[in-house]
């Protein structure tokens, strides 16, 4: 039998080598997409699945419920929780906190900074990160402690067989010597923890104030469970923890009005769903949208079933080729089961090639598509192989099924006594239609979703963000508390060619430091609303370019202009100071102007805040996020952790980073920066969308060369069949315009009809997914109509070769033909 099915392919390939090649391109084109998908769907939900026992790893997370702004989720806790846990639950096994910062390391003349994370002595009891070298249990338990990943030891030394040798570190401008008590294996799978070194925390850390208020935290808290139902049990009674330890007038966040009793609560995070679940927390940049992961797993299915709908619409529409033969096998004794089988079993081995030649196009895509996604994705053998052949055989199977059903129920009186090859009636007629439908709306409604990703993508790099983002260098965290190096820093960079202005801010595009505090209009019945802080110093107007919308900005020949900043205002009971609000606050206050608000007084706590001016709202944070209604300071004092931003003009900007380099260093030595741009900064906040909107066109446009492949067989059997009608047409005094037109009109008529049937689904897939950011796009229906042309446009073009021939074809000659 396999012989038989291998010489009729091989007869099929010789006879019909156009047929054979669609189909097997097809078949190839489909499941390539659907493994590299797979593939790629695959790695996004094994996100810490190396780490042992990481589904019973729970992440403490805070949820603030604050007036004026809609509830948010943070990753980072208030550290004070951290010693009632135990006492608390006893289901918990262990526990410990992290949190994560900059360090420097330096070994002789060698210095890389790393992304570095204080922990607990405790941390690999809770979390089990593998060690390369050194011993979990007793890695951290030293204060002068440090465990290097295997990248950052491989970086310093040359190696990482590393135990006992001594680095220097830098933090927060501490200098400190540390002992390498470890080396971290380098991570078989994807994880979200990968630090590049571990340290326990110094002991003067211990002393801010995320690790004794409820109202500031930096940090996560990381506990380990037994079982599902230990997690269950602490998570019911997290509301009672937080009434009994956050809540009390010693509580020094109350005179603060934060009332954490009231506006705080925590809940409990999997490891193994941080990846997802992070979308919705605040500053989650790295996390990815768990549906969007799901719709691409849906695009390579989709992918597959275009497929095995192309395969089935080719076999079925030249199944009258075969009557001859099926008629003959069944009169020399062929039996309707044998024939079902050989027939399957072309389909199969059919498929088969294409899974080799899905194989080879993976092979070629997959470095293309991780370098797409920015995702680690690689062939693995051990998952792939297994994966392909059940691929190959139940899409076998589905594309052979029916056609071979059809063409062994000929009857060989009917089939030998005919003049003409069977075309299996209209109800065939009927079903190739539809599948024509079925692979264009797919194809269609990806397209859709293409366009409107593309655009949402576009429009997130493009936005207003309030501000004037071009020609702005940004550098990382000043360390130092020191106003005299702050102030010299900021001189430095003032004086270097190409410099317009210069300025630090604790706030800029991309937040990661905020301190929030809530604040009351003066008068009766106004609520009180949580706001953000910002102080700023030197020229930040003129670096920023803020769009003043009412009033002024700070001027330093006003006194009341210059205040302690957001970090310390409250010390400075019975004063007034000068502020400026965005807009947000300003709506979220109830006013009903931005002139309205100028000249107002706020109260917080004992101070009271003066408005002097309001701009419009500057986007640091993504699309998908509100932007918070904004208090800025101007303050000469120390600022908290600032930034130095520079705008520059008529240099170069890699030459501008390379100078202000040279600038900094001389002055601050010991906390060595980098410059990045607005965009380079801003970037983690659409780039996602940007590497889906690819990846959909990547698979949209396939889907289409799918859909297209059938239509064009479905073309060419078209012709072979019509051809005799084609010529008493014209022997009738038809056109060639006029059989042009018809043809045209009865392959166009499903592809359109399965435009408008794509429609409607998209724009509510569209519309849910649009729904998750702030600002968006407006769906409009030029979307619709562009998408609709341009895909009418390739299904003509695809069919006028064949349906052209067919118009001119001469009538005598097209009389003859059979």
């Amino acid at each position: 039998m396999l012989f038989t099915i291998l010489r009729s392919i091989f007869r099929q390939a010789r006879r019909q080598p156009l047929y054979m090649t669609l189909n097997i391109l097809g078949l190839g084109l489909g499941m390539a997409v659907c493994l590299v998908l797979t593939l790629q769907v695959r790695y996004e939900y094994s996100f810490n699945a190396t780490i042992p026992d990481a589904a019973h790893v729970l992440r403490l997370d805070s949820h603030l419920m604050l007036p004026g702004s809609a509830p948010q989720e943070y990753g980072d806790v208030p550290f004070i929780a951290f010693p009632f846990l135990h006492t608390d639950f006893p289901q918990i096994v262990d526990t410990t906190r992290y949190e994560a910062d900059d360090y420097q390391l330096h070994n002789g003349d060698k210095s890389i900074s790393a992304d570095a994370a204080m922990v607990d002595p405790s941390f690999f009891n809770v979390i089990a990160l593998p060690l390369e070298h050194g011993d979990p249990r007793s890695a951290l338990s030293r204060p002068d402690a440090i465990v290097l990943s295997a990248d950052t030891a491989q970086a310093l030394f040359g190696t990482t067989d590393v135990l006992g040798r001594t680095i220097t570190t830098d933090h927060e401008g501490h200098r400190s010597s540390q002992t390498v008590t470890g080396v971290l294996a380098r991570a078989a799978g994807p994880v979200t923890i990968a630090p590049g070194a571990i340290t326990p925390f110094p002991s003067d850390e211990i002393q801010k104030p995320q690790f004794t208020r409820w109202g500031s935290s930096s940090g996560n808290i990381f506990l380990r469970v037994r079982n599902e139902a230990d997690r269950t049990a602490i998570a019911r009674n997290l509301t009672r923890f937080v009434i009994d330890h956050a809540s009390g007038t010693a509580n020094d966040d109350v005179s603060e009005g934060l009332h954490p009793e009231r506006r705080f609560a925590l809940s409990l995070v999997s490891l193994r769903e941080t990846h997802f679940n992070d979308l919705h927390v605040v500053a989650g940049d790295d996390a990815t949208d768990r549906s969007m992961v799901n719709i691409l797993a849906l695009i390579g299915a989709l992918a597959l079933l275009l497929a095995v709908l192309n395969a089935i619409n080719l076999a079925t529409a030249r199944s009258g080729l075969r009557a001859r033969e099926v008629a003959i096998r069944k009169t020399l004794g062929a039996t309707r089961k044998a024939l079902f089988v050989q027939f399957v079993g072309e389909a199969v081995a059919s498929t088969a090639i294409g899974g080799a030649l899905a194989l080879a196009l993976c092979e070629i895509a997959l470095p293309f598509t991780a370098a797409l996604t920015g995702t680690a994705l690689h062939m693995d053998y051990g998952f792939t192989l297994p994966f392909l052949l059940g691929v190959v055989l139940l899409t076998g199977l589905a594309c052979g099924i029916y056609p071979a059903l059809v063409l062994s129920s000929y009857q060989p009186a009917h089939v030998l006594a005919a003049t003409r090859m069977p075309s299996g009636g209209r109800g065939t007629a009927r079903l190739r239609n539809g599948l024509v439908i079925v692979q264009f709306a797919f194809a269609v409604a990806f397209a859709i979703c293409t366009l409107v990703v593309n655009r949402q993508a576009h429009f997130m790099q493009s936005q207003d963000l309030g501000f004037a983002r071009d020609g702005i260098l940004i550098s990382s965290d000043i360390m130092t508390s020191d106003i005299g190096k702050q102030r010299a820093i900021l001189e430095a960079l003032r004086h270097t060619p190409g410099v317009v202005s210069a300025s630090l801010s604790e706030l800029t595009p991309h937040i990661d430091n905020h301190h929030r505090f809530n604040v009351t209009p003066v008068g009766p019945h106004r609520e009180d609303i949580h706001v953000l802080g910002d102080t700023v110093f030197g020229d930040y107007a003129a670096t920023y370019r803020p769009r003043i919308l009412a009033g002024r900005w700070f001027d330093s020949s006003h006194g009341e202009d210059d205040s302690p900043g957001d970090e310390a205002f409250h010390k400075s009971s019975g004063k007034t100071w000068n502020v400026v609000l965005n807009r947000t606050a300003v709506s979220r206050l109830g006013f009903a102007s931005p002139e309205s608000a100028i000249g107002t007084p706020l109260k917080s706590g004992p101070v009271t805040l003066r408005v002097i001016g309001v701009m419009e709202d500057m986007r640091f944070v993504s699309a998908r996020d509100d932007v918070s209604p904004q208090v800025t300071f101007n303050s000469t004092a120390a600022l908290d952790y600032p930034h130095a931003s520079v705008r520059f003009s008529g240099v170069p900007e890699n030459i501008m980073k390379t100078r202000l380099k040279s600038a900094w260093d001389p002055v601050s030595p010991d906390d060595p920066t980098s410059f990045r741009t607005v965009q380079d900064r801003m970037s983690t906040f659409y780039i996602t969308e940007q590497r889906r909107g690819w990846m959909f066109s990547i698979a949209s446009g396939i889907a289409i060369v799918i859909a297209c492949l059938g239509l064009y067989g479905l073309a060419s059997f078209t012709a072979l069949r019509r051809t005799h009608e084609v010529g008493i047409r014209k022997a009738l005094g038809a056109t060639t315009h006029n059989v042009l037109t018809l043809m045209l009109g009865d392959f166009l008529r499903p592809v359109l009809l399965a435009c408008v049937m794509a429609a409607f689904p998209a724009l509510f897939v569209m519309r849910s997914w649009l729904s998750g950011f702030h600002q968006r796009i407006a769906l409009s229906w030029l979307d619709f109509a562009a998408v609709v042309l341009v895909t009418l446009l390739i299904a003509a073009l695809t069919v006028l070769g064949q349906t052209l021939r067919l118009a001119r074809a001469e009538p005598a000659r097209a009389l003859r033909a059979e």
